[in-house]
C-alpha cells in the first residue's frame, strides 16, 4: 500500500460489486447499492455504458478467468458470516482493511445494536470518508473509523483509542487483506484476535496459496493477479496452502474451523444461470472461532 494515495485495488473491487448490483435482481449473488460512490471517472464510464460493461466482462473473463465470479463469491461469504453473527450473539464488528466495503451500512438493520470499527490505511480511509460525506447524509453513530498502518502500527493501541472492548464477542473480517500483509503482521493480527476478544469470537478471511504470492504459479489467473498487484504497488506478501489452513489456525488456538472453496460457494449461492459462471480454485475462504 502506498501511503499517500487510496488503494486502486479497493476501487477495482468496488467496481466489480457495482457491476454485480447492476444485474437483474434475481440474478445477483450480492447487492451493494453503495459501490458506485467510490468509483473514479474511468470505472464509472466503463460500467455505465452497456457496451463498455460487456467488454469489461468479456476481456476480464479472458485475461482473468474466474476472477469476477470468485470475487463475488468472496463478498457473499463475508456477508453470510456477518449474518450468522448478528444480531445473534456477537456485539462488535471489526472490519480490518475495510477499503470501500459498505457492509456496516448495507447491514445496519442487523448491526444497529453492535459497535462497529472500520480499520484501514489512512489514505484509503480518508478518501472513503470524503465520498461518504458528499453522497450520504450521515454516518451511523455505531461506526468508528480507525486509521491504521498494518505494517507499522499496533492494532491493540489503534483499537483501544477508538473504544474497542476486548471482553465482547467480536467478528473480525479480513476480506482481501491477508495476502497483502507480511507474515509477521498476519501473525500479530491473529494473535491479537485470540488475546483480545471474548471466547467464541469469530474471524473470517480469504487467502491464496503461496505460489500465487511468489509468482511461481502455473495458473494463468494467478500469474496475472500477481503481475497486476506488483504493477499497482500493492504486491502480494503472504500465502497459505489450503491443506495447511487447519494447522495454521490451530497454532493460535482457533476452533470450529470452516473452510470453503469457490466451487463450494458457487454450488451453495450461485443459482440458475449463475451456476455457469467461472470461479477460480485459487480463492479460498475460512471462518474460525476463538
Amino acid at each position: 500500500m502506498q501511503e499517500n494515495r487510496s488503494s486502486e485495488t479497493a476501487e477495482g473491487v468496488a467496481a466489480y460489486r457495482a457491476m454485480e448490483t447492476m444485474r437483474p435482481k434475481n440474478d445477483r449473488v450480492i447487492d451493494d447499492p453503495y459501490a458506485q460512490l467510490f468509483l473514479g471517472k474511468k470505472w464509472k464510464k466503463m460500467i455505465s455504458n452497456p457496451v463498455h460493461s460487456w467488454l469489461v466482462k468479456v476481456i476480464g473473463n479472458y485475461k482473468y478467468p474466474g476472477f469476477y465470479g470468485s470475487l463475488i463469491a468472496r463478498v457473499r461469504f463475508m456477508n453470510e458470516c456477518l449474518k450468522d453473527c448478528f444480531p445473534a450473539d456477537h456485539t462488535q464488528l471489526v472490519i480490518l482493511g475495510a477499503g470501500y466495503d459498505m457492509s456496516a451500512y448495507r447491514f445496519q438493520h442487523i448491526l444497529r445494536d453492535a459497535n462497529i470499527f472500520e480499520v484501514d490505511y489512512p489514505s484509503t480511509q480518508k478518501d472513503k470518508l470524503s465520498k461518504i460525506q458528499i453522497h450520504l447524509k450521515n454516518i451511523p453513530e455505531n461506526i468508528t473509523y480507525v486509521p491504521h498502518n498494518f505494517e507499522t502500527d499496533d492494532l491493540n493501541a489503534s483499537l483501544a483509542i477508538a473504544g474497542y472492548t476486548p471482553s465482547e464477542k467480536t467478528l473480525f473480517i479480513l476480506e482481501g487483506v491477508i495476502y497483502f500483509l507480511e507474515k509477521e503482521s498476519v501473525e500479530k493480527t491473529l494473535g491479537f484476535i485470540v488475546d483480545n476478544s471474548a471466547k467464541g469470537s469469530s474471524v473470517a478471511f480469504d487467502y491464496f496459496p503461496p505460489e500465487v504470492i511468489s509468482g511461481t504459479t502455473t495458473d494463468r489467473l494467478g500469474k496475472e493477479m500477481n503481475k497486476f498487484a506488483r504493477k499497482n504497488g500493492e504486491p502480494y506478501k503472504f500465502g497459505i496452502e489450503p491443506d495447511g489452513i487447519d494447522i495454521f489456525l490451530k497454532r493460535y488456538s482457533f476452533k470450529h474451523i470452516c473452510k470453503k472453496s469457490t466451487k463450494e460457494m458457487r454450488e451453495e449461492y450461485f443459482h440458475g444461470d449463475n451456476k455457469k459462471r467461472k470461479v477460480s480454485k485459487l480463492f479460498n475462504f475460512v471462518r474460525a472461532t476463538t
